[in-house]
């Protein structure tokens, strides 16, 4: 069997993600790990979410601009349905 070579990840978005992933431990903290919609405690598929999208000149590592929402919310607010017991 061939096997695809991994891309490399160039240094710019290696710290980007750093960013995104230091932005995301302190958007937890700051929500007191819950969700910015239903106040659910925020579980392993907490999502980042930007309130003005990067298409539209939105920053995805300005604090003000991010909110951590459970799954369910953040499928909402794309305008996904999405069904889960308990809620």
């Amino acid at each position: 069997m061939k096997r695809t070579p991994l891309r490399k990840v160039s240094d710019k978005k290696r710290a980007q993600l750093a960013d995104e992933k230091k932005l995301t431990e302190i958007l937890y903290i700051k929500q007191k790990g819950l969700c910015a919609d239903c106040g659910d405690r925020l579980g392993w598929g907490a999502a980042k979410h930007e309130i003005v999208f990067r298409a539209h000149g939105g920053s995805p590592t300005d604090e003000d601009n991010c909110v951590l929402l459970c799954l369910p919310c953040h499928s909402a607010r794309h305008g996904i349905r999405v069904i889960m017991e308990g809620k």
